[in-house]
């Protein structure tokens, strides 16, 4: 059974729940970790058990020939930099989103991990959710029949409690901006659920709170490429526990949240049915399926393909998100694919 090497750079809150997946297969071994500050990254190899070598750059993870995987998970600004080097080097990638901060340098990712053909993996974990599963296998074996709007929104205030705050989401230099932040992950289960998107209509606002740098609230409306349409929506501010809303209608049944109505695999249905599976209901990354994304990757690298969510799918969620915002920027519909402006 072939093991592949990992190398972990940038150790935070989620590289800790990256590493503690990574344990859990076994041809999956953390071969070398490195941060901005290497103290955090020989505490955590201490944690560990010492199996690991701590890098004291970037550059020099890059050159370790047991390293076939970089887990990029340093702040959001070093993301699109460090995921074309390390794929120039011959490394496959697992990306923390947002993979890019702009729309140039999302092209750019793509392009390089295109050219070096190496495999990727971006964190949209959320796939892996059992309650996201099962509403994705409803979906697919006719459930709910012809979809016709899919809404999917994140609600999670996010303030200073957070150690990322400063450096990951209040500010357009290390945000930059609520989509990409943390609405992405709704925006990719959008798609996931729907379909492909083909524009968009977006507004944002501020509302009570004052130490955001962009809107920390908005709301976009969507029409896929089937001509159905959708919805999603995002805030940090919002005064209530962690919340990802989702409401799918079909030809033959719906959605909402934990509960489902489906004429065509229960015909006798009265009222609502309760999913019991773990549904996505807390932002801490300790509690995200990130096991099933670091097998999905492993499978991809013994058997081929791509991963679920590889370049070409993280590419379009991360083009949506900037669709998005531009619609906020201009007041005006955004069509898709975007151009650069």
């Amino acid at each position: 059974m072939k093991t592949y090497g990992v190398g972990v750079y940038g150790i935070g809150w989620v590289a800790g729940a990256h590493i503690d997946a990574m344990a859990q297969n076994p041809q999956l071994k953390i071969a070398a970790l490195g941060s901005r500050s290497k103290e955090t990254a020989e505490k955590k190899n201490e944690e560990i058990g010492g199996k690991a070598r701590v890098a004291s750059s970037f550059e020099e993870m890059l050159k370790m020939d047991d390293v076939d995987i970089i887990d990029i998970t340093t702040p959001n600004v070093l993301h699109a930099e460090e995921t074309i080097a390390a794929v120039e080097a011959g490394k496959h990638v697992i990306i923390e989103k947002p993979i890019a901060m702009n729309f140039k340098e999302l092209v750019a990712v793509k392009e390089a991990i295109k050219k070096a053909g190496v495999k990727s993996q971006v964190g949209f974990a959320s796939r892996w959710n059992p309650h996201i599963e099962s509403l994705k296998g409803m979906i697919d074996k006719g459930g709910l029949g012809d979809l016709f709007f899919v809404e999917v929104d994140y609600y999670h205030e996010i303030g200073p409690w957070w150690s990322g705050y400063n450096w990951g989401a209040n500010t357009r230099k290390g945000g930059p901006s609520a989509t990409l932040a943390a609405g992405c992950h709704a925006v990719d289960l959008l798609r996931y659920f729907g379909g492909e998107v083909k524009e968009v209509f977006a507004y944002g606002c501020f509302g009570h709170r004052k130490d955001y740098e962009y809107e920390p609230t908005y709301a976009a409306v969507v029409q896929f490429e089937n001509g159905k349409i959708g919805k999603t929506g995002n805030s940090f501010e919002n005064e209530c526990p962690y919340v990802m809303n989702i409401i799918i209608h079909g030809s033959e049944g719906s959605v909402f949240n934990e509960k489902f109505y489906s004429k065509e695999w229960f015909p006798g249905q009265e009222d609502w049915q309760t999913f019991s599976s773990e549904m996505l209901d807390s932002g801490d990354v300790k509690h995200h399926p990130f096991k099933g994304m670091m097998d999905d990757l492993v499978d991809v690298l013994n058997n081929g393909g791509e991963c679920s969510n590889g370049i070409d799918s993280a590419y379009k969620s991360h083009e949506l998100c900037l669709a998005i915002d531009r619609s906020i920027e201009t007041g005006e519909k955004i069509t898709i694919p975007l151009k650069e402006v």
